[in-house]
Parts: C-alpha cells; sequence; structure tokens
C-alpha cells in the first residue's frame, strides 16, 4: 500500500504496533511456511529474488523479504505505535496512539484477517490442569508438557501444527469442522 500510495505523491505514513513485520516476528511459528510458492508471494515491485522459485519461504526469509522490501521502498513507518483509536471528525479521521494523535482524510485499517484469536466461550470450560494455547501464542513443541495434543482446526495453521507436533514425536488428533481444505 505505501509504495501504490508513494507513486502517486499521496503523502501518507504507516503505523507499525512493533517493528515492520511484527506479526510475522511475534505471533507466528517458528517453523511456518508460508502457503504459496516463492515466486508467487510478492509485493508492488518487489518480487523473490533467490533461487528456489518453487520452494516456500519459512519465517526468517519471510522476515526477512519485509525488511528488505521497507528499505528499499524507504516507506514512511512509524515503529512501535499503537493504535488505539479511529474516529471520524470534520475533516476525515482522527487516528489516537501511544505516540500522539493522526489526521487525514484517508484512513486504510490493513491490521489482517485473523489479528486476534478468537477463542469460543466454550475453552472456559476446560479444567485448568489441561494445557491450552492459541497458535498465535505458540512457537515450538517445547512450549506444551509431554503427552498427546488436540489440534482444534484443519486449515493450513492448523494442518502446519498438528504436522510440526507430529514429527515432535507426539500423538495428534485434529478437530475438525466443516471446511474445505485447498489443495497445495
Amino acid at each position: 500500500m505505501s509504495r501504490c500510495l508513494a507513486e502517486r505523491s499521496i503523502d501518507h505514513v504507516v503505523l507499525e504496533r512493533g517493528a515492520v513485520a511484527n506479526s510475522w516476528r511475534t505471533e507466528r511459528w517458528d517453523s511456518l511456511r508460508l502457503l504459496t510458492p516463492n515466486w508467487q508471494s510478492r509485493l508492488p515491485g518487489f518480487g523473490y529474488e533467490g533461487d528456489d522459485p518453487d520452494g516456500y519461504r519459512d519465517m526468517p526469509e519471510t522476515i526477512a523479504f519485509l525488511d528488505r522490501y521497507a528499505e528499499v521502498i524507504s516507506g514512511p513507518v512509524e515503529t512501535n505505535t499503537t493504535v488505539t483509536s479511529v474516529s471520524r471528525d470534520d475533516d476525515g479521521y482522527v487516528v489516537r496512539t501511544d505516540q500522539g494523535d493522526w489526521r487525514g482524510r484517508t484512513a486504510v485499517l490493513a491490521t489482517g484477517a485473523c489479528n486476534i484469536a478468537r477463542v469460543p466461550a466454550l475453552a472456559e470450560a476446560v479444567p485448568p490442569d489441561i494445557a491450552t494455547l492459541h497458535s498465535m501464542d505458540y512457537r515450538n513443541s517445547d512450549q506444551l508438557p509431554e503427552g498427546e495434543v488436540l489440534v482444534i482446526g484443519a486449515s493450513a495453521t492448523g494442518t502446519q501444527l498438528a504436522d510440526e507436533l507430529h514429527r515432535s514425536g507426539r500423538p495428534v488428533t485434529i478437530a475438525v469442522g466443516e471446511h474445505i481444505r485447498a489443495p497445495r
């Protein structure tokens, strides 16, 4: 978005609650791999430059890719800035942050589709002696106590985590709802 706005000489700022690629650094598991091949994982004017176009980028490669993109486009990024509210006023929008307020005629909310963990109320009934962990907080199998693991959800995240946990030697059961898994 920033590059496209800059190409059109539109004054803007990107507010990032942490470092560039913050959610990739803090809310993903260590062994995550992208679902799209490297040649297809690109940003405006910036594509894959490695020697494995048909491979799938891992976490460190994804973070490096995003860091490099931020350097190349020299976008106006305000890091370590948490947005606390967005509201309308007569001139457009007021964006309140922990670093001060911003005003603009337009506000683009680019928080991602899954930036807030959704845990059903039923989870409160899980006995306290059973460890529970949302995928946003999971990094690797060492975080979990020994024993069997129930992975709830069989989309991309659930299947990748179930595979990793199985490879770590744990018995794994996947609870699957009604959905269609896209082939890879």
